[in-house]
Parts: structure tokens; sequence; C-alpha cells
């Protein structure tokens, strides 16, 4: 465990975002939603004692703004580190333009 623990926030478009993914898979399929949201919980706490779990995004913007991401599944979380604080900005399909919904 690393010795700054932090507590990790979903804006509330990140929320909105997980509360969509969620609820269009379970439509389907509610023992995967399920798993996912478990999943996507799981690796979210994670980032508490280990905030550079994620990568540096390869657009020169991003990176420069401070934004890391996890890969889960086809999903990208998008979250930027301060002394205190993980704060998931979004939650976004690995297929969308997610440089322009940052």
């Amino acid at each position: 465990m690393s010795p700054h623990k932090r507590t990790v926030r979903l804006l509330g478009i990140a929320e909105d975002d997980l509360a969509g993914i969620i609820t269009y898979i379970a439509e389907d399929n509610p023992s995967a939603a399920e798993k996912l949201a478990e999943k996507i919980e799981m690796r979210l706490a994670r980032l508490a004692d280990h905030p550079s779990l994620g990568r540096m995004p390869g657009e020169e913007e991003l990176a420069r703004l401070g934004y890391r991401f996890l890969v889960i599944d086809n999903y990208l979380v998008f979250y930027t580190v301060s002394a205190q604080v993980v704060l998931i900005h979004r939650i976004i399909h690995g297929a969308r333009d997610y440089v322009n919904l940052l």
C-alpha cells in the first residue's frame, strides 16, 4: 500500500456514464452488467492506493492536462490525480471519440 492513500471520486458526468453503461448492458444481460459494475468498482478502488495504475494517453493535450486512463473491458476510465484525490472524469466506450468528450 502506498503511504498516501487517496480518495476516489467520480464527477457527476462519470457517474452518469457508468449508470448509462450498466443500464444499457442490463437490458440484454443483467448478469454481465452486474459483473462489469463490480469489475469497474474494484479497479477504481485500487486507484486509491495505486493512482499510477493507468496509462498516460498518447494524445499530447490529454497528457499535458494530467489525464491517465484504465482499460476495463471495452471501456476507458479517464482520471486525474492530486495529492488527496483520484478524480474520475469519464467512463467511455473505447470506440467513441473520447478526445472530444473530455
